[in-house]
């Protein structure tokens, strides 16, 4: 029927579609040079895929965004369940060219679920500009957070398991159960900044440069993207 050609690339458990070029493209187009440094973290890695989740949030894309880089700033204070499976001191940020990876090494918590959820390292990778790649313990999650309007977005959630624990329905729903929780504090979060940003009192806000330099890599691509539109 005449249908344009679309070049496409697979890596891992994603497929990429490029819609602007003619020229074949891989993994190192979208993930520079860290498709190795997520290849070695077990994100391509064979899982099967288990459930999608879908949120509605009061809130710029941005600023969902922007909860996500904050270096686990809000981590002890908003998710006390989250953090008690994680040793926040072992949090680390590595900056690349339109990705920062975001690390920390699971805790001595006391509830053994939450360690056997998160493994002995959680790697958190944002690809610029709204793509969130989350490897935990048995589990990967991605987040896809899409503008609906200057204060309200959509983030979709997808995730997957080591085949290993695809039948195990009681650590599955443990685990979800665990995971929305931490997405229902993060909406809460997200939705208070948003009224906050809204405030004839608010005019700017400073960065913690120990801890948000993905945020300032973040907003420093999308500056230089809309400066040059």
């Amino acid at each position: 029927m005449g249908l344009v050609p679309l070049n496409i690339a697979t890596w891992g458990p994603f497929v990429l579609l490029n819609f602007e070029s003619d020229c074949d493209f891989d993994e190192n187009e979208w993930l520079g040079s860290t498709a190795d440094i997520l290849r070695a973290g077990g994100v391509d890695s064979p899982l099967s895929y288990i459930c999608r989740r879908e949120y509605i949030i009061n809130c710029n894309w941005k600023v969902f965004c922007d909860n996500y880089l904050d270096g686990g700033y809000h981590v002890p204070y908003a998710h006390k369940g989250l953090a008690s499976g994680l040793a926040l001191d072992s949090y680390s940020t590595t900056i690349f060219e339109k990705v920062s990876i975001q690390r920390c090494h699971g805790g001595s918590g006391s509830r053994k679920e939450e360690i056997d959820r998160l493994g002995s390292e959680a790697l958190y990778a944002f690809v610029y500009p709204n793509f969130m790649i989350n490897r935990y313990g048995p589990w990967l999650d991605t987040n896809l957070v899409l503008p609906l309007g200057p204060q309200k977005c959509q983030v979709i959630f997808d995730y997957f398991l080591d085949a290993s624990q695809k039948d195990n329905e009681d650590f599955i729903t443990a685990s979800l159960k665990d995971s929305e929780k931490v997405q229902i504090e993060d909406i809460f979060l997200c939705e208070s900044v948003q009224k906050g940003l809204e405030s004839p009192a608010y005019c700017s806000g400073r960065y913690a440069p120990s801890v948000e330099q993905a945020m300032h890599h973040f907003h420093s691509l999308l500056y230089g993207r809309l400066h040059n539109c």
